[in-house]
């Protein structure tokens, strides 16, 4: 029968040498990939730039970064000089993630850092996230103002400079609202005679500043700029229509702008003398009636000022009474070779209503009162005593009548 071979013990010192030696091989395999110098460094890695995944999400969400500019964040790593000195900062990311992003809001997400190597390890990300701001997305049609630059040759104006077609602005809701104008600019320098240009459109808020982050669909569109002459054009002031209430008094009409400028060719604008209004209607009224009024021009002709609105004031005020002593009546219309020897009154009081700003520039020295005395002969006669203003303004005179005796 054979006998079994004895398995060789290895002794606890043999072990631990053999434990002892494998660790010294790890170190100088590692030293020899990572460096010769046992000492961790730190090491900045600056401008790494964000990449935004899952946009796609916020598209099929409607929504959009308010703010769509680019981002950076600044790395902090340490390692050993061999580890530090093979990072390649192309393969570097810095990513957010907005699969999470479902509504309107502002938003903190961390930014996360691939691509750096095992050997390296990483301190610090500055900043670790980013402030964002999600807004809705919206679309607005809008019209497209002309703006025009220089000035046309052989003394002419632009007298028409439009579009008639409207841009689509699709963008951030705040951005949307934030949008005043769309606008094309057209130089029409030394421009001589009528064009159409394609041009290419701008959206600017109130303050003229150009708002960024929109789409304008489409972004050139087809302008035509007429040149023409000009002059300035008075308007007048409309009539008015039904009465006021009563006891009040229609007392002036006034336009708001007086006047305008006017564009035509030559030969439209040669039938151009005056702007009318259509008649305003003061029925019932107790106070001043305001209106604004859309300004008709022929066909061929334009305003070049400020559109074509104005504003129509009808002032209207209640009717008052007021007495007025006038100190002397004279005599007229006396017959050849007589004389008003005497009039028996020598004053009078009259009573007048009106408005308050018309009595108020009348005074006792312009109202004549008089006699009229023309057919009568000599003798004491009676007559009626007359006023020297329109008969509806007259309430009373005391005394109506007086004596005069002609010799």
């Amino acid at each position: 029968m054979a006998t079994k071979k004895k398995k060789k013990q290895i002794s606890i010192n043999e072990k631990t040498i053999r434990l002892l030696s494998s660790a010294v091989l790890a170190i100088i395999l590692w030293l020899f990939i990572n460096g010769n110098s046992n000492d961790i460094v730190p090491q900045d890695i600056n401008a790494i730039p964000v990449t935004f995944t899952n946009m796609e999400t916020l598209q099929e969400k409607h929504l959009v970064l308010e703010d769509n500019r680019n981002y950076y964040v600044n790395l902090r790593v340490q390692g050993t000089d061999r580890s530090l000195q093979e990072i390649n900062t192309n393969e570097i990311t810095a990513e957010v993630d907005m699969k999470d992003i479902d509504k309107k809001g502002e938003y903190n997400p961390e930014i996360v850092i691939k691509g750096l190597s095992n050997s390296v390890i990483l301190k610090e990300v500055n900043p670790s996230t980013l402030h964002l701001v999600v807004d809705n997305v919206i679309e607005s049609e809008k019209n497209v103002e002309v703006i025009t630059q220089g000035k046309p040759g052989n003394d002419n104006a632009v007298i028409s400079a439009t579009s008639t077609e409207k841009v689509q602005v699709t963008g951030a809701e705040d951005r949307i609202a934030a949008i005043d104008k769309i606008a094309v600019t057209a130089n029409v320098n030394g421009l001589t005679e009528d064009t159409s240009r394609m041009l290419e459109v701008t959206p600017y808020d109130k303050d003229g500043n150009i708002v960024s982050g929109v789409e304008c669909e489409p972004d050139v569109v087809r302008v035509n700029i007429e040149v023409g002459k000009t002059k300035t054009v008075n308007i007048t002031p409309p009539a008015t229509t039904g009465a006021p209430q009563s006891g009040y008094k229609v007392t002036s009409v006034t336009v708001d702008p007086t006047q305008k400028m006017v564009g035509a060719k030559q030969e439209v604008l040669d039938t151009i003398q005056n702007i009318q209004i259509d008649p305003v209607d003061v029925s019932g009224a107790n106070k001043a009636v305001t209106k604004e009024v859309t300004l008709k021009l022929p066909d061929g002709a334009s305003f070049l000022d400020n559109g074509n609105k104005a504003t129509v004031t009808v002032n209207i005020e209640p009717i008052i009474e007021k007495s007025f002593t006038i100190s002397s009546i004279e005599t007229r219309n006396v017959g050849q070779g007589l004389t008003a020897a005497k009039v028996k009154d020598s004053s009078v009081v009259v009573k007048l209503s009106g408005t308050a700003t018309e009595l108020n520039k009348l005074t006792a020295d312009n109202i004549k009162a008089f006699v009229d005395l023309n057919g009568l002969g000599k003798g004491d006669q009676e007559v009626a005593i007359q006023i020297s203003l329109p008969s509806d303004q007259i309430k009373s005179i005391t005394p109506a009548r007086t004596t005069v005796t002609i010799e």
